[in-house]
């Protein structure tokens, strides 16, 4: 059985990395139903030696999938598929990792929580392909007008998202919008029916659930536990469940396989679609980003949206939705009933950025910088912030969550949030982020746009300021 599994091997003249392409194969024959779950998978030595690949690339295969819940270890018995697979998880085939191909808002009254390492970005060359892109602009792009966006970029989109994300599309799929919650608007009024309600998490991003109050559907929340969103139970038709299963906001859970395969079981037996809210992804600071659950669902029921706010900067106010193939029609006679097609300018200098490979290179530079960044702050909160806050540790994402400590006689998380916001650290209160459970009182602490060298001091300040507050 594994003999054939195994054929033709892994390829050395790809540009994926030999560790990801065995990911990749054992993924699919999981999700396929070629290895059934509780299947014992040869020893790492014995398939580095039928791979004629090192033991070390066997291993952090083996490694990832047993973090994203595919394999599990036995002690001394070694490596199997999981039993935790639902008996009816669905049939779908996983998604092979292409190779990819080729700024200042108004003065804030206090610094923004999440946001990225804006010191890092590349000014100097996206000022550069500014001016490249303009003097070479043609009048057809001068008079582009396709309410998806512009197709270079579209295709860039779906190329890096196949490589990073496994993201299962082509460029007309792709629809070019200033943000998820502009493509929440156009999902309402291009494929949701009104009588169909919208589930949100709770807690989960606040102007979401601002921009689903605007709309004609019903709106219901579900709670989260440690492994995310839960199912939705709200006894009527669902039109669309809004999702973060990387990392949920605001807590930060990461939804494993089988919770994300429950999601796709439930959106299917309520003929109702899964919006993927993929918001920073990208910054996953040990180990590589777990695959999308649009890559998993195949691209048949869920929507897949991101941004480049958190990897580029806020101003930009570029994203895009994923769709089904079906669903492209609806949504584009909705966008051009309501504002026509997207601006073309930042499309094209977005597209040159991506194309060149400067985009990646960004990406890898930040996730570097931000490791460091969250090292230093976790290490300065544990040595000046414990008696205040506690606050778990976390290798993700643009913040981390602080939780206010019973007894400490801290005010209510909005005006700590604004307290916080004189140390020079970006903060928004956690309670905000709740709709209709019971609120819990913390911090949303902003780490990635604070230089590493800054760190330790203004976590100190914010100490001597809260020790003048409650007297600790």
């Amino acid at each position: 059985m594994f003999e054939t599994l195994f054929t033709p091997g892994l390829d050395t003249a790809s540009a994926a990395p030999l560790n990801e392409q065995l990911q990749a194969m054992l993924r699919g024959a999981i999700l396929d139903g070629r290895l059934p779950s509780g299947r014992r998978l040869p020893a790492t030595r014995a398939l580095a030696e039928r791979l004629e690949v090192s033991r070390n690339t066997v291993l952090a295969a083996y490694d990832h999938l047993i973090a994203e819940g595919y394999l599990e270890t036995r002690q001394g018995a070694g490596t199997y598929v999981s039993t935790d697979l639902p008996d009816t998880s669905l049939q779908v085939r996983a998604v092979e990792q292409a190779p990819v191909t080729g700024l200042h808002a108004r003065p804030l009254k206090r610094p923004l929580a999440g946001m990225p390492a804006l010191d890092q970005f590349p000014i100097d060359i996206w000022s550069r392909l500014s001016g490249s892109v303009w003097r070479s602009a043609t009048e057809s792009q001068l008079l582009y007008n396709d309410p998806a966006g512009y197709l270079p970029l579209r295709q860039a989109i779906a190329t890096y998202l196949s490589a990073a994300r496994g993201v299962v599309a082509d460029a007309d799929q792709v629809i070019i919008t200033s943000g998820i919650q502009q493509g929440f608007h156009l999902l309402s009024g291009g494929v949701i029916a009104p009588e169909r309600a919208i589930v949100l998490e709770d807690p989960g991003y606040p102007g979401m659930a601002a921009a689903a109050a605007t709309l004609p559907h019903p709106l219901h929340f579900t709670p989260i536990d440690r492994d995310g969103a839960l199912i939705p139970d709200i006894g009527g038709p669902v039109g669309i469940f809004v999702t973060c299963p990387s990392r949920q906001y605001p807590l930060g859970h990461t939804m494993p396989l089988r919770r994300r395969l429950e999601v796709l079981e439930w959106a299917k037996a309520q003929d109702c679609y899964v919006l993927e809210d993929d918001y920073d992804s990208e910054f996953r600071y040990a180990g590589r980003p777990i695959n999308s659950l649009q890559g998993i669902d195949g691209g048949k029921r869920v929507i897949y949206s991101g941004s480049f706010s958190k990897t580029l900067f806020l101003a930009l106010r570029l994203g895009y939705l994923v769709v089904p193939k079906d669903m492209v029609p609806n949504l584009l006679r909705q966008r051009m009933a309501t504002d026509s097609f997207p601006s073309i300018s930042n499309q094209m200098l977005l597209a040159r950025f991506i194309e060149e490979g400067h985009f990646a290179r960004h990406i890898r530079r930040l996730r570097a910088v931000h490791k460091k960044r969250l090292a230093a702050f976790l290490g300065a909160a544990a040595t000046y912030l414990n008696p205040w806050f506690e606050i778990p540790a976390s290798d993700t994402g643009l913040h981390i969550v602080g939780f206010c400590r019973d007894g400490a006689e801290l005010p209510d998380d909005k005006r700590l949030a604004i307290i916080v916001g004189r140390a020079g650290i970006g903060a928004s209160p956690l309670s905000g982020t709740y709709s209709q459970c019971t609120p819990r009182q913390g911090l949303l602490f902003g780490f990635a746009n604070i230089p590493e060298r800054e760190i330790e001091s203004r976590v100190k300040e914010l100490a001597a300021i809260l020790n003048q507050q409650t007297g600790f």
